[in-house]
């Protein structure tokens, strides 16, 4: 269990913008936040000149750091959480999926017991991408592994992840797919529409039917055409849900970017990563579901072209949402980690720097560089040994 620890000198960029003061954090949360705190007996962590915001959330990653979440091994899990925090990351889901149901299940059951159990960046639940996605639009998916939506093994996943399982992502044209909706809803996780060919009506039709979030908004679905506006468009225009948004800079161009904030603003735009397991490391290729990928600038792809996912770590999403959409750190502080915090369903205790929330928080320099991370209370990353004085 964490002690006191005062953050003092701050630049802390809180729910109403930035103002300069001090933090105090007792054990796992945040107690005090203003100037000039009380803090005997505490050790301190002198933030001058680095601005403090939430950590970061993700809740679209794979792995990192050498890491994948496609394997029944808790100590991957472990292992990537004592590597995230260097990029600013406190709190993620773990998206994972296996080659048939009966891995699949496997793989909940046998990660389960990391969740809110592991030091460093917390997984707070699991993100299950597939395996009801449309073929048409699988992306990087073995198409061996996709079937129809079937209610009942989806209720057989979330009993093997221990009820954890937080966002299903699904495409709603499918056949029984807004049964599917309604048992994801049913057991607290959120439904989200993603690998998607569904036409506008269709998707208005998963919107009624329980769809609240759309998974990376732009890939893997129906393109824009100006007479079926198809996901994009009905996502952009459907005010209820929430739509992730990949800022590698390579998934989605500045413009798309740019044009698709402009409708969604600061509360529905969610920044994720879709990291694969060698993002962070410096490899220009590795192995994903037995195929070769490999690493041209921010992106994995296949030899076909196909792209598989991202190695841009998040705190370089972070600095994208800043040069991409021109906003201010408080807003690009939503967007990677206030918003996340809803999809995930921690809202109450993550995303922000309040009194009584957890202390989760990434502290960056002048060029939005990852100085230090606390993860609830604890020091997890720490560039610069001179600003820690122990109690």
């Amino acid at each position: 269990m964490p002690g006191r620890l005062l953050v003092s000198n701050a630049i802390l960029a809180l729910p109403g913008g930035l103002s300069r003061g001090d933090l105090l954090c007792e054990g796992p949360r945040i107690v005090a936040i203003g100037r000039k705190v009380e803090s005997a007996g505490a050790a301190v962590f002198d933030a001058q000149g680095l601005t403090a915001g939430p950590g970061f959330i993700d809740v679209h990653v794979h792995g990192g750091g050498g890491h994948s979440f496609f394997r029944r091994d808790p100590d991957r899990i472990r292992a990537y959480s004592a590597w995230a925090p260097q990029n600013g990351l406190t709190s993620y889901l773990i998206s994972t999926i296996g080659r048939d149901e009966d891995e699949t299940a496997a793989i909940f059951e046998s990660l389960a017991p990391t969740v809110a159990a592991t030091p460093g960046a917390e997984p707070v639940g699991f993100h299950l991408e597939g395996p009801f996605i449309n073929p048409l639009r699988k992306g990087a998916f073995d198409p061996a592994m996709l079937r129809a939506p079937r209610p009942w093994e989806f209720d057989r996943y979330q009993a093997a992840a221990r009820g954890l399982i937080r966002q299903v992502t699904f495409a709603p044209e499918l056949p029984d797919a807004l049964e599917l909706a309604a048992a994801i809803a049913a057991s607290g996780a959120l439904p989200a529409m993603g690998h998607t060919d569904a036409t506008a009506e269709e998707c208005r039709a998963g919107f009624e039917g329980g769809v609240k979030h759309v998974t990376h908004l732009f890939n893997a679905m129906r393109p824009i055409h100006q007479r079926e506006g198809g996901p994009i468009v009905a996502a952009l225009l459907e005010e209820s849900v929430t739509c992730e948004l990949i800022c590698d800079g390579a998934h989605i161009a500045p413009e798309p970017l740019r044009l698709a904030y402009r409708v969604l603003g600061p509360h529905r735009a969610v920044v994720v990563t879709d990291n694969l397991h060698i993002a962070g490391t410096g490899s220009e290729g590795g192995q994903f579901a037995g195929q070769e990928v490999k690493v041209t600038g921010a992106k994995a792809e296949r030899a076909d072209g196909t792209i598989v996912g991202s190695v841009a770590p998040i705190d370089q999403h972070f600095r994208n949402v800043v040069e991409f959409l021109g906003l201010d750190l408080p807003t690009a502080f939503r967007l990677c980690a206030t918003n996340p915090a809803r999809v995930a369903g921690v809202q109450r205790s993550k995303g922000c720097l309040e009194r009584g929330y957890d202390a989760d928080v990434v502290f960056l320099d002048s060029d939005l560089a990852v100085a230090a991370t606390l993860c609830r209370g604890e020091v997890a990353f720490n560039r610069d040994e001179w600003r820690l004085h122990p109690a």
